[in-house]
């Protein structure tokens, strides 16, 4: 046993929200990730980047890998440490994550044909917060995991 205060690990509370997948109960992952930011003091911006992006992940979830249907869950951990909140959101996913989706930046001409409807709001996602990575759900389905930095 050592008493080496280095060895300590942050504190850290976790929040656990179990959603069905239906359009509307994003709003109740984006409203806790919000709160919780405010409490830790985040600003502003920083707050709404995460809303819009907790958002995203969520709705992605239930259209993508849940296909609405509303008796498979979309699972949203928050990670409370000192200086980052971590947002992991996961499906039941029938259908796996296109891995060209994950890692390509749509260009203009995407947005314009009508046709392209994927791969924007990963891109979002990327742009409004600090660290993402897109993995395959203990529970097999797809998992996102956000984090987003405490700026002081």
């Amino acid at each position: 046993m050592s008493n080496n205060k280095s060895e300590t690990k942050p504190l850290e509370k976790i929040i656990e929200l179990r959603l069905p997948s239906r359009l509307g109960y994003e709003r109740v992952a984006m409203d806790t990730a919000s709160s919780l930011a405010r409490r830790m003091g985040f600003q502003g911006d920083r707050v709404d980047a995460l809303k819009t992006a907790v958002s995203e992940a969520v709705t992605n979830a239930i259209e993508h890998g849940n296909q609405h249907d509303a008796a498979m869950k979309v699972v949203v951990l928050l990670t409370v440490r000192d200086d980052e909140l971590i947002v992991s959101v996961a499906d039941q996913g029938r259908q796996l994550l296109d891995q060209n989706n994950v890692t390509r930046t749509p260009h203009i001409e995407d947005i314009l044909d009508k046709s392209d409807k994927g791969g924007w709001g990963i891109w979002l996602i990327r742009e409004l917060v600090d660290e993402v990575e897109f993995t395959t759900a203990p529970t097999g389905g797809n998992q996102v995991r956000m984090v987003i930095h405490l700026e002081r």
